[in-house]
């Protein structure tokens, strides 16, 4: 699975599925998981749902919240990833 998530690179089905498995892997609801990065859940449950790309700012709150990197939010990279969400990919 996760390779085909990698071969999708920015399809907004793909953003969603990474940043669904990341929020699973952290073991935090929907809610939780947006409000501490300054999303509301709204807001992020679309992106979630793959009901809207993922925008910049959003991205970039995730970023500096939980670490993860633009490059692997929108095209799958994983190298950069913190260790203890890419072990448990």
């Amino acid at each position: 699975m996760w390779l085909m998530l990698q071969d999708q690179e920015d399809k907004i089905d793909a953003v969603a599925q990474r940043l669904e498995k990341v929020r699973q892997i952290l073991d935090l609801s929907k809610k939780d998981f947006a409000e501490r990065a300054g999303i509301s859940e709204q807001a992020y449950g679309a992106f979630e749902n793959a009901r809207r790309d993922l925008s910049l700012d959003a991205a970039k709150k995730l970023r500096k919240t939980y670490g993860l990197p633009l490059e692997f939010m929108y095209f799958g990279k994983i190298e950069d990833l913190p260790t203890r969400i890419s072990k448990l990919l």
